[in-house]
């Protein structure tokens, strides 16, 4: 499951976009771009940011 698939309903809520949420995250806006894009897999640590700056729980298999 990508990023985008994952969080794509908590990303609209927030009204964020990639920039943004790379700003949110301390991420590079071009590797957010490609993570919410669906053409890169986020590291442990990207996915536990992202989830972190979404407000939401992280899956166990992730922390």
């Amino acid at each position: 499951m990508t990023v985008c698939n994952a969080f794509s309903t908590a990303l609209a809520n927030s009204g964020m976009n990639a920039q943004q949420l790379a700003a949110a995250t301390g991420s590079d806006q071009a590797r957010m771009s490609q993570i919410c894009a669906g053409t890169a897999t986020p590291t442990t640590a990207e996915y536990n940011s992202i989830s972190a700056a979404l407000g939401l729980s992280v899956p166990p298999g992730h922390r």
